[in-house]
């Protein structure tokens, strides 16, 4: 109908009409972009905010994972030292033999589950966060824990190595209740099993362990890897609580 109208007024030379008209569409093309970028722009915030949530939660998670990892790298570097120090005597065990054995066992554990990082990609993915600083306090965290199994790559020498001093009902001792998976996420590392050892000759497994060659050089190099990891556990924390604040910020939630 306004082009008509437009039409119309050429036609009559009507060049006020030409104007208004003009105007009046123009106007109304604008208003309409203003509208669906208006629109657009709300849509956004809100799948930006909901992604922010889950954000937050992805990095909790993150961190209670940590923070077993920690414990879990102390449980095995502790194992590890007690077991080395059995391997650099020159005596047999004679008592506590059991609890020994498991130490050799938990001391070869890897933990090699990463971590969840699928939000924080579909987030990058869709260019957010917008805000500078919460990006980049995000950017920090994940570029610190990125990686995070470098220890884990790949199972230690050491490992192989003693799991074949193991009897198979030591193993399936040891497996059933000196280790324990948590929601199929969480490894938690004990010494439930050392009653079940004591009936399977742990004395005679640990003398042949105490004699294989090169169990000890194999169980220092694993050592140093966790004490590795260990160093830059705690590191994590201040990275952490940065990267939550600024989203709290952004979601503007008050601590």
């Amino acid at each position: 109908m306004k082009l008509r109208h437009i039409t119309d007024a050429f036609r009559e030379q009507d060049w006020f009409t030409v104007v208004v008209e003009t105007l009046i569409v123009v106007l109304g093309v604008f208003l309409g972009l203003q509208v669906n970028n208006w629109n657009n722009a709300r849509a956004l915030d809100s799948t930006e905010r909901e992604y922010l949530f889950h954000l937050k939660d992805e990095i909790a998670e993150a961190t209670t994972f940590l923070e077993y990892q920690e414990t879990y790298a102390n449980t095995v570097v502790a194992s590890g030292q007690r077991a080395l120090a059995f391997l650099e005597g020159d005596t047999p065990c004679m008592e506590d033999c059991a609890s020994l054995l498991a130490d050799f066992f938990l001391a070869s554990q890897v933990w090699g589950t990463g971590i969840n990082m699928s939000v924080y990609d579909e987030m990058t993915r869709m260019g957010l966060p917008r805000d500078i600083a919460t990006r980049k306090a995000i950017q920090q965290y994940y570029g610190y824990i990125d990686g995070w199994d470098i220890v884990n790559l790949a199972p230690p020498a050491y490992r192989e190595t003693v799991r074949g001093y193991f009897s198979p009902d030591a193993s399936d001792a040891m497996w059933q209740k000196c280790h324990l998976l948590v929601g199929g996420d969480l490894e938690i590392l004990g010494k439930g099993c050392t009653d079940d050892l004591e009936k399977l000759d742990p004395a005679g497994m640990l003398e042949r362990i105490r004699t294989a060659p090169g169990l000890a050089e194999q169980l220092r190099f694993w050592i140093g890897q966790n004490k590795f990891a260990l160093k830059h556990y705690p590191q994590a924390l201040p990275v952490t609580r940065a990267a939550e604040a600024a989203i709290d910020v952004d979601l503007g939630i008050k601590p």
